[in-house]
């Protein structure tokens, strides 16, 4: 029979394919009832088993795990992982992930439900109030929208200027509507979980970008030039380099020295360059000498002008030297006093510029002016005579100036100066009967007894010609060395007098007494004169328009310190120069340290060009006062590129900045 004859029987109806039995055919070829499994039904029969182990080893080991274990995505970052060493395991994750505290159906109830829990950027300003300001932590770049504004303007602006025209031109920067800026998450940035060498701080390029509708290119042909930067920013110290090159040293500018950079600005400890030189090292050679004589006589506390006689038929005890015609300028120290006294503050107002000559003496009122004026000074120096510092103190809070700043003028000023200036320039009692500064001290009385014969003073020296008769004057007691040192005598046919001038008396400086001037004056000396220093930064309190405090800023030696020390004159005053690397409120980041290790850059001439304004056009200066040459952004492009330095956006930038970064 052939084979296609064969007829072949038909499956029996549970023998299907891929069903976990089949039937069993015995040796006679007979199927019956019998059922085996098939390969398939072992194969699931052993997953299945498989599963309930696997699962049950799951079960076993989230019950022997514990949770913020088997859930860890990672290592801390060494400054977390320091903070959190000393805390219990289940409070490491509790500390920025509020359910985690409570329960694992808590933290995963808080994945599914934001509104459920404390947000995690909330838990993160628990630690970093104090750096970020809480109000405006989740804003884009902790700035307010309106300076957001006026920022993306401002680039807006210079990507006009300085790439019109090219392919990677930056129209505007504006965050897409999608990007909430005022609700942006610190984990945005600040991503956790990468290990200790995880950089928390690392941004790249496109997590700057995400927010930004229009992106940069390349560093060189896409970002905007910042026309001049670094220059121009001003501080607390001024000082041109142009001026001192090309005008205070014209033997650096001939090439007979070098201008070296380095000689004010070397290194420090930790390879940064020193942003300011220190006096003593670079600026004391050529500048003690004319401090010096900037000083000149000083600054007065107390100098009385000159005033008419009919201005002082009400005034007691003016010195006859200091009458005659108006004469004399007001000292401000003395002004400042005299405004605390209501009687007196009015006139002292009214003299133009503290200038009596100036006073029309024709006018009536002119007379009572200055004797009001004469009766002010004599008050001012009985009063610090009575009370001594207590009454200066008391007359700057009278005129709401704090005296904290004024405490070392008054360390160093003694009451008794003033006080022996009083008894020596006024000799007759005041109007008020008071004793005081303006009353000359009665001189000592002495008795005299006759001498034994063995006395030295026998008659022949103490004859009646000496003694004379009872009642009869005692020669003795016109004796100058019985007077009083204070009040002096009235006859000073016997006083040396010295040619030497009060101010040279006291070349070291300090307080002196100017009888010729009728004067109570300070004299500084040298750089940082505490004393100087206390008188600026109290009158630095004045209103900005006050007449007084701007004639007090003219004088010559003070006139010296804020030329260099523009910083003195604001509140609080500011005399050092702030290190701008490290700045954390900038917006814009910069190091030398770095850069000094390419030898093209060693020299500081190859980026800080001090410009020559006889030799550059006029519109190669970048605006009026800059000392140095643009540093355009090709300088720092040869350089920074992908395949070089880098062009990462936080080479240079930092996300978090202030209002105060943004200059």
């Amino acid at each position: 029979m052939r084979r296609d004859n064969l007829e072949i029987p038909q499956p029996p109806v549970n023998d299907r394919p891929g069903d976990s039995w089949m039937p069993a055919v015995d040796a006679a070829g007979s199927t019956g009832d019998a059922r085996v499994r098939t390969w398939s039904g072992r194969r699931r029969r052993w997953t299945v088993f498989f599963l309930i182990c696997a699962s049950l080893g799951a079960v076993a080991t989230l019950a022997i795990m514990p949770a913020e274990q088997l859930f860890k995505p990672g290592e801390l970052s060494t400054p977390h992982a320091q903070i959190l060493a000393g805390a219990v395991a289940g409070e490491n994750c509790g500390a920025c992930h509020h359910q985690a505290a409570f329960s694992l159906a808590a933290w995963f109830q808080s994945a599914s439900d934001p509104h459920a829990a404390v947000r995690q950027s909330d838990l993160c300003m628990d630690c970093h109030h104090r750096t970020i300001d809480a109000n405006l932590a989740l804003a884009a770049h902790n700035l307010p929208l309106s300076v957001r504004d006026q920022m993306t303007e401002t680039i807006r602006l210079a990507s006009k200027r300085s790439a019109a025209g090219s392919t990677g031109l930056l129209p505007r920067l504006i965050p897409d509507a999608a990007v909430d800026q005022n609700d942006v998450a610190c984990r945005t940035c600040h991503q956790e979980h990468h290990g200790a060498e995880g950089d928390l701080l690392s941004l790249s390029n496109n997590q700057c970008q995400t927010c930004h509708s229009k992106r940069f290119g390349a560093f060189a042909d896409s970002h905007p030039d910042w026309k001049g930067w670094p220059y121009g920013r001003g501080g607390e110290l001024s000082f041109n380099h142009a001026t001192h090159q090309q005008t205070h040293f014209p033997s650096w500018k001939s090439g007979a020295e070098t201008f070296d950079c380095s000689v004010c600005h070397p290194a420090g400890p930790t390879g940064e360059l020193v942003r300011v030189a220190s006096y003593e090292t670079s600026c004391k050679t050529c500048h003690d000498e004319a401090m010096n004589v900037q000083a000149g006589k000083g600054i007065a506390f107390v100098a009385l002008p000159s005033l008419p006689p009919n201005a002082l038929n009400n005034v007691s005890g003016w010195p006859e030297d200091a009458t005659g015609f108006a004469d004399g300028v007001i000292s401000p120290l003395a002004e400042l006093m005299l405004r605390a006294d209501p009687t007196v503050s009015r006139i002292v107002r009214s003299v133009p510029g503290g200038d009596v000559s100036r006073l029309s003496i024709e006018d009536p009122q002119t007379i009572e002016t200055l004797s009001r004026l004469a009766k002010g000074y004599q008050a001012l120096i009985d009063d610090v005579d009575r009370r001594g510092q207590s009454a200066i103190q008391e007359r700057l809070m009278e005129l709401g100036i704090s005296p904290g700043p004024f405490q070392p003028v008054l360390r160093s000023l003694s009451p008794q100066l003033l006080e022996s200036a009083g008894q020596k320039w006024f000799t007759r009692t005041n109007l008020t009967g008071t004793q005081s500064a303006t009353i000359a001290r009665p001189r000592p009385k002495i008795r005299l007894v006759l001498a034994d014969d063995d006395d030295l003073l026998g008659t022949e020296l103490l004859g009646s010609s000496l003694l004379g008769e009872p009642g009869d004057v005692d020669a003795l007691v016109e004796d100058p060395l019985l007077e009083d040192p204070l009040v002096g005598s009235k006859d000073h046919s016997s006083t040396v007098m010295s040619d030497v001038p009060p101010s040279e008396l006291v070349q070291v400086g300090g307080w002196y007494r100017d009888d010729q001037r009728f004067a109570v004056s300070y004299r500084g000396n040298g750089h940082g004169d505490p004393v100087m220093v206390g008188m600026i930064e109290t009158f630095a309190q004045l209103a900005e328009h006050d007449p007084l405090k701007q004639r007090f800023f003219r004088a010559p030696f003070v006139a010296a310190c804020v030329s260099c020390h523009p910083g003195a004159t604001a509140i609080p005053a500011t005399w050092r120069a702030k290190r701008l690397v490290g700045q954390r409120s900038a917006f814009t980041k910069f190091s030398h340290r770095p850069h000094l290790s390419v030898s093209a850059l060693g020299d500081c001439s190859h980026c800080h060009q001090v410009r020559d304004r006889q030799t550059m056009r006029d519109h190669e200066f970048v605006f009026a006062g800059s000392e140095f040459k643009a540093l355009e952004r090709e300088s720092c492009a040869a350089c920074h590129h992908a395949n070089a330095a880098g062009e990462d956006c936080t080479q240079c930038h930092r996300y978090h900045i202030s209002d105060g970064g943004l200059r």
